[in-house]
């Protein structure tokens, strides 16, 4: 008598690896989703609204990341940050820096060219020299032109990669030697950011 074959233990397996298959994808999405809790361009549009500003105290809270501050001298503060997935560039450092001063109430910055070929410069110098050079660098540019009656720097970075509205926000907001009150300065009206490997400059200017 001839057996039939049975072809359910078959079905079985196959329904059993589309369910993991299932779960896999559910479980992936949800990292994916939980790795950009912040989408950069709303929170770009307003990076300190209270609901921007409650999600990014549940996400500290949350993280086990140590986010210290400490003055290393009277021009440096080193600060911990986690890094982010690539760096800004300074279309996104400019764009950070006017959501900033706007949530502040400060006057609007309006782009230099000048300002903007000295920012890059800056940039590239930190690069090529390995570190921040204490604005040692800065003068030159200053003297050097008659467009701005007074003109400020602030530096940053090196270590890691990070999106403009982290250096701004957890970066030169909450520096201990001076750097957020430079960002907050009423008195700049332009300002232009440069950015190169690690690094980002923002010049400001007063004609």
């Amino acid at each position: 008598m001839k057996r039939k074959h049975n072809s359910f233990p078959f079905f079985s397996k196959f329904f059993l690896l589309f369910i993991v298959f299932l779960i896999f994808l559910f479980f992936s999405n949800n990292t994916f989703v939980e790795m950009r809790l912040f989408p950069r361009k709303n929170y770009y549009q307003n990076p300190s609204s209270p609901a921007s500003k409650q999600a990014t105290e549940d996400l500290r809270n949350k993280s086990p990341f140590n986010w210290s501050v400490e003055k290393v001298d009277e021009n440096i503060t080193k600060i911990a940050i986690p890094p982010d997935p690539r760096m800004s560039t300074a279309e996104e450092l400019n764009e950070a820096m006017s959501s900033y001063r706007k949530s502040h109430n400060l006057p609007t910055l309006s782009q230099s060219d000048l300002l903007c070929s000295i920012a890059q410069n800056r940039a590239n110098e930190q690069l090529a020299n390995g570190g921040l050079d204490n604005h040692a660098g800065f003068e030159k540019y200053a003297q050097n032109q008659n467009e701005f009656s007074r003109m400020g720097e602030v530096l940053f970075g090196g270590a890691q990669p990070q999106y403009g509205v982290h250096i701004v926000e957890y970066g030169w907001d909450r520096s201990l030697t001076g750097h957020r009150e430079a960002i907050q300065n009423p008195a700049w009206n332009y300002g232009c950011g440069g950015v190169a490997g690690y690094y980002a400059v923002f010049i400001f200017g007063t004609p």
